[in-house]
């Protein structure tokens, strides 16, 4: 069966939400091994923060569902441009 990357972002994004070490997780996300954007959980508001380097931008969410369309549209953008 074929798994979509918007679903494995998700999976990502929710491995974020159930870890309870720390108040911050963060995640890099990258292509061809060339980092392109992170996201950050806070716990204590429960809010994404997506960051995308290149060109810098950064985004709050509450939504787990925006911050990995943003996510898969910064992937996206990447991988199409060669």
């Amino acid at each position: 069966m074929y798994s979509s990357n918007l679903e494995k972002i998700i999976k990502r994004l929710q491995a974020m939400t159930l870890d309870h070490s720390n108040n911050r997780q963060k995640r890099i996300f990258e292509q061809f091994g060339i980092p392109l954007c992170e996201v950050t959980y806070i716990r204590s508001s429960c809010e994404f923060i997506f960051e995308r380097y290149r060109p810098r931008e950064r985004f709050r969410f509450d939504d787990i569902d925006l911050a990995a369309i943003e996510v898969f549209n910064c992937l996206y953008d990447f991988k199409h441009t060669f």
